[in-house]
C-alpha cells in the first residue's frame, strides 16, 4: 500500500506554522478579567483629603507644621500677621471693661460717701442762698433812702439768682442719689454693655481668622505656602493639605452608561496603569447626582467634559499605597 503526500506551499506551510504558534502563545496567557465597567479614580484619605484655605488676606508669619507630621483636630496650622486684629482686640476689651464698670455703678447705686457729701454740699447751698437773699432785702431797704446804687442792687439780685439756681440743683442732686438710677438709665447702660460685648466678640473673631486650625486628625500632606508668602485668601488658594492616611478610599467616576450599574457593595477590582497587581474593594457609597469630570484617563479619546456618577471604594484589608492623589483605574465586577 502507498500512501501521498500532500503537496503545499512554503507559503502554506508558514502560515501553518504561524496559526500553531499563536494558539500555543493564546493558551499560555492567562485571560483578561471581565468588567462591568471601568472608570477612572484617585486615591483618597478614607475622611477625605481637605485642602485648607485661611479666612483672612495677609503676610504669613509662621508654619507650624511640616509635611508629614500628625496633627490632631483644632491644632493650628499657619498664623497670618494681623497686628491690626491684636489692637482691635486689646481696644475692644477696654471699652466693654468700661461699660461694665458703669453698669456695675448704676446698679449698685450711689456709696454712703456720695450720698453724705451730696447732702452737705445741699446744705451749704441753702446756707449761701439764704445769705445772698439776705443781703439783696437790706440793700432794697437801704435803697429807698438812696444809700444803696441801682448797679448794686443790680448785682446782688443776679447773685441771689445764681446761689438759688445753685440750691436747687445740690438739692436734686441729692434727691437722685438718695433714689438711685432711673429705669431707663438702667436700661441704657446695660444697651451699652451688650453692644461692647458683641464689638469685642466681634474683634476676637477677626482675630482667630488668622490662624489656621486643623478642622479634623490627620496628616499633613502638603504645603503650599512658607514664611513671608502672601495667603491668598481671597482667591481661594489652599494653604495646607490635611488627610487621614490610616484608611484608604479611592474616588472612582463611572460615565454615564455605566453609571446605573453601580450598586452599593458591589465588588471592584484596583490597579494602577503598568502594574499587575488588582487590589480587592467594594463600593461604599454611589451618589446619586452626575457631575462633571475630576480624575482624568490615559485613554485619549475619553472626553473630560462629561458627565460622571462619583462612587467611593474601600478596601476590608489590603489597601493601596497611601499616595494621595494617584490616578488609579477601578473595574466594577459584573
Amino acid at each position: 500500500m502507498s500512501y501521498s503526500v500532500p503537496k503545499c506551499s512554503p507559503l502554506s506551510l508558514l502560515c501553518v506554522l504561524l496559526a500553531g504558534c499563536s494558539a500555543a502563545s493564546a493558551t499560555q496567557d492567562a485571560p483578561s478579567p471581565a468588567y462591568a465597567a471601568i472608570a477612572s479614580g484617585r486615591i483618597d484619605s478614607a475622611q477625605e483629603a481637605r485642602h485648607l484655605v485661611a479666612e483672612r488676606d495677609g503676610i504669613i508669619a509662621e508654619v507650624l507644621v511640616e509635611e508629614g507630621e500628625a496633627v490632631v483636630a483644632g491644632q493650628p496650622l499657619v498664623r497670618i500677621a494681623c497686628q491690626d486684629a491684636a489692637h482691635a482686640v486689646v481696644a475692644a476689651d477696654a471699652m466693654l471693661e468700661s461699660a461694665t464698670a458703669d453698669l456695675r455703678l448704676i446698679a449698685d447705686g450711689p456709696r454712703k460717701e456720695a450720698i453724705a457729701e451730696a447732702a452737705a454740699h445741699t446744705l451749704e447751698s441753702a446756707i449761701r442762698a439764704k445769705d445772698a437773699r439776705d443781703a439783696l432785702a437790706r440793700a432794697r431797704a437801704l435803697q429807698a433812702n438812696g444809700f444803696v446804687s441801682g448797679r448794686k442792687l443790680a448785682e446782688l439780685e443776679a447773685d441771689a439768682a445764681a446761689k438759688a439756681a445753685a440750691e436747687a440743683a445740690a438739692s436734686a442732686n441729692y434727691q437722685s442719689l438718695q433714689s438711685g438710677a432711673r429705669p431707663d438709665e438702667r436700661r441704657i447702660a446695660a444697651a451699652v454693655q451688650k453692644q461692647r460685648t458683641a464689638a469685642a466678640e466681634q474683634a476676637k473673631s477677626e482675630l482667630a481668622k488668622c490662624e489656621l486650625r486643623s478642622p479634623t486628625a490627620g496628616t499633613v500632606l502638603r504645603l503650599y505656602r512658607r514664611e513671608g508668602e502672601f495667603s491668598g485668601a481671597g482667591r481661594g488658594d489652599p494653604l495646607v493639605v490635611v488627610g487621614a492616611l490610616d484608611r484608604i478610599m479611592v474616588r472612582a467616576e463611572f460615565v454615564e452608561r455605566d453609571a446605573f450599574r453601580v450598586r452599593l457593595g458591589a465588588p471592584v477590582d484596583v490597579w494602577v496603569d503598568g502594574d499587575p497587581h488588582r487590589w480587592r474593594g467594594r463600593i461604599a457609597v454611589a451618589g446619586d447626582l452626575m457631575g462633571r469630570r475630576t480624575a482624568r484617563s490615559t485613554d485619549p479619546a475619553e472626553r473630560f467634559d462629561s458627565d460622571v456618577l462619583e462612587a467611593k471604594v474601600v478596601f476590608d484589608h489590603d489597601a493601596p499605597p497611601a499616595l494621595v492623589g494617584l490616578r488609579v483605574n477601578v473595574g466594577l465586577k459584573g
